[in-house]
């Protein structure tokens, strides 16, 4: 090997690298000719790699035939590449035709001296010498290039709207050219004694085409490649000057290249850089392993808890994980956290170890507190015996006493949103070991991943609370409606009460009158009440009950309650429910607020009247997993119907199409069914009604609302 085949090496390897590269990440036909368009680079520079580095002149003859093999299809590859990346059958089938002319041209390579006729001798080696129809290719190769291009910049235009593609067009069009370039070589095909640079052409437009893969995700490459696209391009970039400095040394030493030695030098030094970063991980854990076990056992133990802590929005939950962390990563006998109140401006003990409530460690510490002064300035943990040592009449001493009086040997700050949420005393260590600098680090580090989990389970509890407070609202909204219908329904049968009461005294002495008024009054009485006593079960605040129940009698109560609104907007009620209905596992009165909700909805939805039936069956709810058996209870209007792009919003909270709506109560309907197991569906078409579906499990829950009455879903 001489100096001057270096670059064609170097070039070669980079244009085979990318085309590997490319065909890994994926093989579709577009990065397939990409691929081939890189290879037959690859093949041209590795065979005038060798053609500048022999001195037969008859084996260069045939070199220069075997590279000029695949140059002669490296056109017809860019033309088959733009075929391939817009897409185009007319382009497609008209490659076809350009690789029979490709055959045409490699059979005249080696057929004669009409393509390629023999080589000649330059100071840096041999080159093809160009026969009588050399210049028909130079022409071919011009058409080639002015099609391809002609037809990227046209289908830039149809697709001008897509950034992306418009970017990615851009850069192939540039690399393109770029390439083009490197027919410069031509020149010594016709006598022209330089060094051939059109290398350097063609390194740019592999740099190019690199550069869109990893930036506008180029041949559908996604950009989490950069990274391992990075790394090559940094290792071939040191190991190409290490090769020439290694070709140069040779070449000095000993008046000659040894190409085997130079190959095997550059194929250590490739592993040596591809190996080395994975050994160095490796070695690097084992020694650290080895030499500071505390501080693995440390890291490790922050990664888990740091897993742990994500999963945690229970504040209780949180506060004890994170004690009992602390004190066996550190290995402490005590350890106490302190929550900040925000009603009472204190701090409360939330979780302990080792301690006794009002045994050493008081359960709430003021804001006034030496030790609490001391964190909120200095930010950062304290260590008792440091704070000892300082003068007396410093905060910092009174601080030292405070946590001797708590029988802390290390308080920790927990810093949320710049403001001290917390606080973590710590005891002696079970082996009275003094706290290493990498326990403080640990145990700060620790704090601050308890920052923000602890923020998270605070703003989930305002969120469980906002949530109540919202269900609450809608339910008093529902109230108000239903007062507003029962006053109607109540003052009819009142009236015919009195009137029966004032015409007594005349027919008093009439049985058949007395007969009749006792069985109507005691009639509409009756229904007075059983309208009163339905209104206080809904109004009334009950405790989340899970029970199994009948949803034939919960969908039921409800609808009845609701009838005289249905009699007020010509609705008329149809009730379709199933005798064998099996009971499910549900709390009737939040039950009662769903149905409510719905059957309201579909009553409003039926401006000029209509039919509201309401089904109840045995189904299976199929969530794409697995089906099981469930209650179905369907609630179906002929009213004006959901907009279809309406359909995947109407469970959002505060979104409504009604004036006046809150756009609570489908939000609050939906999660009630969600803490139950179950699912609601809804199926509309505008001008033809809607049907909500609400499916709910035979078996019970497992996480009940008893026990979580509000989630977030």
């Amino acid at each position: 090997m001489s100096l001057a085949s270096v670059p064609t090496f170097v070039t070669a390897s980079l244009s085979v690298a990318l085309g590997i590269f490319v065909l890994r990440r994926n093989r579709s036909k577009l990065n397939w000719t990409f691929a081939l368009w890189c290879f037959l680079t690859g093949y041209w520079q590795a065979h005038w790699t060798l053609l500048f580095s022999i001195n037969d002149e008859s084996l260069a003859a045939v070199l220069a035939r075997l590279g000029y093999s695949g140059i002669t299809f490296i056109p017809i590859v860019f033309f088959h590449f733009v075929a391939e990346f817009t897409e185009s059958l007319v382009l497609k089938r008209l490659s076809r035709l350009f690789y029979a002319i490709g055959a045409t041209f490699l059979f005249l390579t080696w057929t004669g001296d009409r393509y390629i006729a023999g080589v000649y001798r330059y100071d840096w080696g041999f080159y093809p010498k160009a026969g009588a129809l050399h210049p028909v290719f130079l022409a071919f190769l011009g058409i080639m290039l002015a099609l391809g291009l002609n037809a990227l910049l046209a289908y830039r235009r149809r697709v001008s709207e897509q950034r992306l593609k418009v970017n990615q067009i851009n850069y192939i069009i540039v690399s393109a050219l770029i390439y083009s370039l490197a027919a410069v070589d031509f020149l010594a095909n016709y006598g022209a004694e330089f060094y051939p640079v059109g290398l350097i052409f063609t390194n740019l437009h592999a740099a190019i085409i690199a550069y869109a893969i990893v930036q506008f995700r180029l041949l559908d490459i996604n950009l989490a490649l950069k990274r391992s696209l990075i790394s090559a391009l940094i290792l071939a970039g040191l190991l190409v000057p290490c090769y020439l400095i290694l070709i140069s040394s040779q070449q000095l030493a000993f008046g000659s290249i040894d190409i085997a030695f130079s190959l095997l030098t550059l194929s250590l030094l490739a592993a040596a850089g591809f190996l080395f970063p994975r050994f160095r991980f490796i070695g690097e854990d084992a020694l650290e392993r080895a030499l500071f076990t505390s501080r693995t056992d440390h890291h490790e133990t922050l990664l888990q808890s740091s897993r742990e802590m994500v999963t945690v929005v229970d504040l209780s939950e949180l506060s004890e994980r994170l004690v009992r962390t602390a004190s066996h990563a550190v290995g402490i006998d005590k350890a106490a956290l302190y929550l900040y109140d925000d009603a009472k401006n204190k701090f409360n003990l939330a979780s302990t170890v080792g301690f006794e409530l009002r045994q050493t460690c008081d359960p709430v510490l003021g804001h006034g507190d030496p030790l609490v002064q001391a964190l909120i300035s200095s930010r950062e943990g304290f260590v008792r015996e440091e704070l000892a040592m300082v003068p007396a009449g410093n905060g910092k001493s009174a601080a030292a006493q405070r946590m001797g009086q708590l029988g802390a040997e290390v308080s920790v700050p927990i810093v949320s949103k710049d403001k001290l949420s917390g606080i973590l005393n710590l005891g002696y260590k079970v082996d009275r070991q003094i706290y290493s600098t990498e326990d403080l680090e640990f145990l700060s580090t620790l704090a601050n991943q308890a920052a923000v989990a602890i923020e998270n389970a605070r703003l989930y509890e305002n969120l469980k609370q906002s949530q109540l407070t919202l269900r609450r609202a809608d339910r008093l909204s529902s109230l108000g409606l239903l007062t507003a219908g029962l006053a109607h329904e109540i003052r009819n049968p009142l009236v015919a009460i009195r009137t029966f009461t004032q015409l007594l005294p005349e027919r008093y002495d009439d049985p058949e009158f007395r007969q009749v008024f006792q069985g109507l009054a005691l009639k509409e009485v009756d229904r007075i009440c059983g309208l009163i006593n339905d209104l206080l079960n809904f109004a009334r605040p009950s405790r989340p009950n899970i029970a199994e129940e009948n949803l034939n009698d919960v969908v039921d109560s409800v609808a009845r309650i609701l009838e005289s609104q249905a009699k007020d907007k010509d609705v008329k009620i149809a009730r379709e429910f199933s005798a064998d209905l099996p009971k499910a596992w549900i709390d009737r009165e939040q039950l009662k607020q769903v149905f409510m909700n719905l059957i309201l909805n579909a009553i409003q939805a039926m401006r000029d009247g209509g039919s509201l039936v309401i089904a109840t069956r045995v189904s299976a709810d199929d969530d794409g997993n697995v089906s099981r058996p469930c209650v179905q209870v369907e609630v179906r209007d002929t009213g004006i119907g959901i907009p279809e792009e309406n359909l995947e919003r109407i469970f959002d909270p505060f979104f409504t199409n009604k004036d006046g709506g809150s756009g609570l109560g489908l939000s609050i309907s939906h999660q009630i069914i969600q803490e139950h197991g179950g699912r609601m569906l809804v199926r509309s078409k505008i001008k033809e009604g809607t049907s909500f579906f609400v499916n709910l499990p035979l078996e019970k829950p497992d996480h009940s609302v008893v026990e979580h009455p509000v989630r977030a879903s």
